[in-house]
């Protein structure tokens, strides 16, 4: 027995001696990867870098954001403990470490989920958040303790949990107790109550899942955690905790979004001025003013949406993802009699009990993984009968929606072509177990799809550059895809005015006559003739080119652009800003087989839009530093003419002063095509808007000072609207990004005009009514309907039409 005490004895001092080598070994192996610990008191205060529209409003906020420090003197005690409630409530005993959290932490960095969890005192927090990667590993783990070690002998207990409550990241671009105060609660520490300091303490370990925003129903469980362990730790009485957990978690307004959805826009900004500045502009406090006006994005966004919602509609119903496998037999009976006890009996108190996979988890996992619409509810079907349904939303509240004759477009989509009949109730529509979209409207809903088909619009001040509203999709969030710049479907008929353009160049007249009528073309590139078609599938005999336009004749199109040839229209067409090495080098080019941004588009309707002079794009007005001293401004001074005149200048320093444009500069100041023939093309476009379905559909502008020109690709795959005032260019494009159909008897016209004429018909407010003086040598004469031709005798068969006087001999 005595030999037995004695080994044992002995191999505990072996033990201890071996362990104290282990620590002394791993300290000085690790020594040198250990970043130094004075950087955690570093005292710079990083202000993210903030992109505005013109008038004030934020549409982008980017970088490592720390508010306003708060004094340990000055945080409320409330805040105190519920930090220390939540994460650490021995963090004033300890030495740093918590050797029960360290063999839990060590425990689960061994197993298969790593060393998820956290597991972390205040100080190791601290050291974490300042000093290391993110990497879940037993390495960084073992930093971690000796970096938590040695910043407790360098500085108080007091100015650590100061560090800690002024660099934690709290959700919604909050950094720091102070900002979320304000974010949340619109409040500042010293006005919290205890239930609101409770909620901002549970944010601290997962605010991307536990979150008032996106999860209240979260939230409030950690919340009353937390609140009950404060409880039991004496930091509140009862009277305060029933008082407090009494409480419904009330958030600021719109605290999580931009009161302006321009996420493209202000993506394109970022990167603009990161790439001339480097990571210093996510630090140093910068506002970049852009040149969008929050108005016309907010109209822009809400007629894109509207007229989404409106196509989607009419090609039916999708069966929408459903979930019902997920519940067993006597949760599915709980969900239809609107018991939900087994979802809400789940308590949260740290980030490892996020992922759990139990069945709450996995539902707001669900929700999670659908993306934010606004004005639209999530919600999953629990019961459903003929007349009404139930659903639970993303806080598991209850909802209950009526039947209406309105559902009557909810019939079941076979393909883009083909439906079911009407349904007659709800039954017929959704299921148990479906995850549904919802319009929300003073508190009721009504179940709704989102749209399948995508869609860019940008709208620009033609004389001057300045984009006034941008927007690359339907939501930012769902795609981060600028389908402005980035996306180059082929324009189809919106091309057209640019072969017309080149045709009233080279000696045509608006009158002139092209037979409207069928034509082969063999090739030997192709397996059969090519014998192209109008949309109408009729011929129109001899048409006038006015004529042609208005009515988007393709024959005539294809028959002018031979006669003027290839070449000499891409000559031509350059003047419209489009590269001659991105046309097409056939006649398909006369039908808009060219593949171009919206923003090019956009550019080119602009030299019709000015009477013949190309902008060059930009989007930033100017960059001020915190301060309000300006950085960069747009009206500084003429780069082009500097440059022409020193070209030393044209340094790094130069361009970093170079304007913001969205196309390379073309730096063109002069007109790049003939004012008279931008003139004609103009006249004809506004025509074009009084006349076939565009006119019946803009009537109610009562304008006469707009045009424009649809496009439609082959099998509706694209569909477009180009249209302008003098001081206005606007081009929406509706498509898919897979490039499947929009469905037959889907158009330009249907899809892409409506949302243009929502989006105008609130510009148009503020554009005063012009009319166009006619350029000097453009004539208004008597044309023979029968010949095309100038007839100053004809009696009968005439009308009057614009000539150039050149072309009118």
């Amino acid at each position: 027995m005595h030999k037995l005490v004695k080994i044992s004895f002995f191999s505990s001092i072996f033990l201890c001696i071996a362990a104290i080598l282990i620590v002394i070994g791993t300290y000085f192996f690790i020594r040198t990867e250990l970043p130094e610990i004075n950087l955690v008191d570093e005292s710079e205060l990083q202000m993210p870098l903030k992109v505005f529209t013109i008038d004030g409003e934020l549409i982008g906020e980017f970088g490592e954001i720390k508010r306003r420090a708060t004094d340990y003197e000055d945080i409320p005690v409330n805040i105190k403990n519920a930090f220390l409630a939540a994460e650490d409530d021995n963090f004033f005993n300890h030495q740093g470490i918590s050797y029960k959290g360290l063999i839990r932490s060590f425990i689960r960095c061994l197993s298969s989920d790593g060393c998820e969890g956290g597991g972390g005192t205040i100080t190791m927090q601290v050291v974490r958040g300042y000093l290391l990667t993110r990497d879940q590993t037993v390495i960084r783990k073992i930093k971690e303790i000796y970096l938590a070690l040695e910043l407790e002998g360098n500085i108080s207990k007091e100015e650590i949990f100061e560090l800690y409550v002024n660099r934690i990241f709290l959700g919604n671009r909050s950094y720091g107790i102070e900002a979320a105060a304000n974010t949340y609660f619109d409040k500042g520490l010293e006005d919290l109550t205890i239930s609101e300091s409770a909620a901002i303490a549970a944010l601290a370990q997962l605010p991307s899942r536990v979150n008032p925003v996106k999860d209240p129903r979260r939230t409030i469980q950690r919340r009353n955690w937390i609140l009950s362990r404060m409880l039991l730790l004496n930091y509140i009485d009862q009277i305060q905790f029933d008082e407090a957990i009494s409480r419904d978690l009330r958030v600021a307004k719109n605290i999580n979004l931009y009161n302006v959805e321009a996420n493209h826009i202000a993506e394109i900004a970022r990167q603009e001025v990161v790439k001339r500045y480097g990571l210093k502009a996510y630090k140093n406090g910068w506002s970049v003013i852009t040149t969008i006006d929050s108005s016309s994005q907010n109209i822009a966004k809400k007629s894109m949406m509207k007229h989404l919602f409106d196509y989607d509609k009419r090609h039916g119903w999708r069966d929408p993802d459903n979930y019902k496998k997920l519940f067993n037999k006597n949760q599915i009976e709980s969900l239809k009699n609107l018991n939900l006890d087994f979802l809400n009996d789940e308590s949260y108190i740290s980030n490892k009990d996020l992922s759990k996979k139990n069945i709450s988890n996995i539902l707001s996992s669900i929700f999670e993984n659908h993306f934010y619409y606004k004005g639209y509810r999530k919600g999953l079907v629990i019961y459903v009968d003929e007349d009404q349904f139930a659903f639970i939303d993303e806080s598991f509240d209850i909802k209950i929606v009526d039947w209406t004759n309105e559902y009557s477009w909810a019939r079941n989509r076979i393909s883009i072509n083909n439906y079911g009949p009407k349904p007659n109730n709800f039954k017929e529509i959704v299921n148990f177990g479906d995850l549904i979209y919802l319009k929300e409207s003073q508190g009721f809903f009504s179940l709704d799809q989102i749209p399948i088909a995508e869609s860019s619009l940008i709208s620009l001040n033609p004389n001057t550059g300045e984009v006034i509203a941008y927007l690359g999709g339907k939501n930012f969030y769902e795609s981060t895809f600028d389908r402005v710049r980035l996306s180059y479907p082929q324009s189809g008929s919106s091309f057209k005015p640019f072969i017309y353009s080149a045709a009233l160049n080279n000696g045509y007249n608006l009158s002139t006559l092209i037979n409207d009528a069928p034509i082969v073309f063999e090739d030997q590139n192709l397996e059969s003739a090519w014998r192209p078609q109008n949309y109408t599938g009729e011929f129109y005999g001899p048409i006038s080119l006015r004529e042609a336009l208005t009515k988007s004749v393709n024959i005539v199109s294809i028959k002018l652009l031979r006669e003027l040839s290839i070449d000499k229209s891409h000559n031509y067409l350059e003047n419209f800003g489009f590269k001659k090495s991105r046309l097409p080098n056939d006649l398909s080019l006369a039908l808009g087989s060219g593949n171009f941004s919206p923003l090019e588009m956009s550019r080119a309707y602009s030299v019709i839009a000015t009477n013949g002079y190309i902008p060059d794009i930009h989007f930033i007005n100017r960059i001020e530093d915190r301060f309000g001293n300006i950085i960069f401004s747009q009206n500084d001074f003429d780069i082009r003419k500097n440059i022409n005149a020193f070209p030393w200048l044209d340094t790094l320093e130069m361009n970093i002063k170079r304007p913001y444009y969205l196309l390379d500069a073309l730096e063109k100041k002069e007109k790049v095509i003939d004012e008279r023939v931008a003139y004609l093309m103009k006249d004809v476009l506004k025509g074009f808007m009084k006349n076939g379905v565009a006119g019946r559909k803009s009537a109610f502008l009562n304008r006469d000072d707009i045009g424009g020109k649809t496009g439609t690709t082959n099998s509706s795959i694209s569909t477009w609207f180009s249209g302008f005032h003098k001081d206005l260019v606007t081009t929406v494009w509706v498509g898919t990004d897979d490039f499947s159909s929009l469905g037959e008897n889907e158009y330009g016209s249907t899809i892409a005009l409506p949302i243009w004429l929502n989006y105008m018909d609130f510009k148009l407010d503020t554009l005063d009514i012009y009319e166009d003086p006619i350029p000097d040598d453009i004539s208004f004469v008597r044309v023979n309907k029968s010949t095309g031709e100038i007839d100053t005798k004809a009696i009968n068969n005439f009308y009057f039409e614009l000539f150039l006087n050149e072309n009118s001999n």
